[in-house]
């Protein structure tokens, strides 16, 4: 399972798969409207052309995992000093993330002229007022929005850290780390009442920890699946415990949604007998409903393509500050739909399809499967590239749901990966200090 989460051409099928068959399930029974042919034909022509992106770089440049990549210059040794010393940066910036967004809360109430209190307070009203802020300063220059940017980009790149530290870290002291971030997070998903950002951050947390489990050699999976198989106590020991470590970051997950439920209501929308049914319903519709809006924004496009505004809205935005092009208004949330329940997420195809009409649903798709093909190479011998890596495989994740690379910091954590984490990684020839964690019976486990 470890090895499919870290593959991008089995984490797209087994997401597209999964949200479609739902979606088509939901039609039948009648709980969405029928999806046209056209809209079944993007989708099928978006899992075709990224399978082909993917596996033209693969079978045509030879990725496989003992591939060899040129070095590159600068590499520092990922060591556990190292490692101990860029998470406790990270966690300084969680802790400022979370003074900003308590300062944003403040900015909030002023703009509308209340409050904290009354916002605190009426968790609905402070929702509605903070879409509504984001939405009317979208072409602002605030200080505050982009030191928030620049320190949440920074705190994001904690998690992937995380993910690796779980994996090459025999010490409890990660333990420590994890659950450090995990509050400071779970503290910020509250103040603004958002499951996304909480989510993204938790995934990069279970990707990084899967592609580390990936790093191991192929002789050592062989033995551990093999002494595992045979019923060998302590193979098997350590195969529960390397699954376990992601207990408390899912669980995090699924805390936040309960809380957020408790304080939005979500669950009573849906007219169900009890909480429980309401809350799973939420689940069932954050994987399908994009699916249904995807359908309902196809069958009306009046035709007005966007060429490239969608897709490059933090460059847009700046040229507009800039005065560089024609500010327009943008609705940042998009159109809401009602099918039949509320929604504003359209899956990342309305991004390709807004902007380029059919050739971007078959274009971006494809470009997106061979880029990643190509720096997941990179990314088993460099920190950096992991970082790239994981952000474009959240991109992957995330493609049934919305198009993730809409926000300035998505672009910051790979800038700042770039600039301050340059690490080798465990299997590469500039890597030094840490190995990855092997199970009981291969050498190289560290202490």
């Amino acid at each position: 399972m470890m090895q499919c989460l870290a593959n991008p051409l089995c984490l797209f099928l087994l997401v597209w798969s999964g949200a479609t068959t739902l979606y088509l399930g939901g039609a039948w029974h009648g709980i969405f409207p029928a999806p046209s042919p056209f809209t079944l034909a993007l989708l099928f022509l978006n899992v075709v052309t990224f399978a082909l992106g993917y596996l033209t770089w693969t079978l045509f440049r030879g990725l496989d995992a003992s591939a060899e990549s040129p070095p590159i210059a600068s590499v520092r040794p990922f060591t556990h000093k190292a490692m101990a010393r860029a998470l406790k940066f990270t966690l300084l910036m969680g802790v400022a993330v979370l003074a900003l967004e308590m300062y944003r809360v403040l900015m909030i109430a002023r703009y509308f002229q209340t409050t904290w209190s009354d916002l605190v307070t009426q968790p609905e009203l402070f929702r509605i007022r903070m879409v509504a802020f984001i939405q009317d300063t979208l072409m602002q220059t605030s200080g505050t929005v982009m030191l928030l940017s620049v320190t949440s980009s920074l705190f994001s790149i904690g998690f992937v850290l995380l993910g690796v530290m779980l994996h090459m870290d025999a010490t409890k002291r990660k333990y420590v780390y994890l659950l450090a971030h995990l509050a400071i997070l779970l503290m910020i998903g509250l103040i603004h009442l958002s499951r996304y950002e909480v989510t993204s951050n938790i995934l990069y947390t279970v990707f990084a920890y899967c592609f580390a489990a990936s790093l191991n050699r192929p002789a050592e999976r062989a033995s551990v699946a093999k002494r595992h198989r045979s019923g060998d106590r302590s193979s098997q020991r350590w195969f529960r415990l390397s699954h376990l470590k992601l207990i408390v970051p899912l669980a995090t997950i699924v805390l936040l949604f309960v809380l957020i439920d408790m304080l939005l209501g979500k669950s009573s929308e849906y007219g169900l007998g009890s909480r429980l049914q309401g809350i799973l319903f939420h689940f069932y519709w954050y994987l399908a409903g994009p699916l249904a809006a995807f359908n309902e924004f196809v069958t009306t496009f009046v035709g007005d393509l966007q060429w490239g505004r969608s897709m490059f809205l933090p460059v847009y935005k700046w040229l507009c500050r800039l005065q560089l092009v024609e500010a327009v208004e943008i609705n940042y949330y998009g159109e809401k739909v009602l099918v039949p329940y509320m929604s504003n997420v359209f899956t990342y195809l309305r991004t390709f399809y807004e902007d380029f009409g059919v050739l971007g649903v078959a274009v971006v798709p494809y470009l997106l499967g061979w880029g990643i093909a190509a720096v997941r190479v990179q990314a088993r011998r460099h920190f950096s590239f992991l970082n790239l890596y994981l952000v474009l495989l959240l991109l992957l994740f995330f493609s049934f749901y919305n198009y993730s690379l809409a926000s300035t910091q998505i672009y910051l954590q790979v800038f700042f990966g770039f600039a301050l984490f340059r690490y080798g990684l465990p299997g590469g020839p500039e890597s030094t200090g840490i190995s990855a964690a092997t199970p009981p019976g291969v050498q190289g486990r560290i202490s």
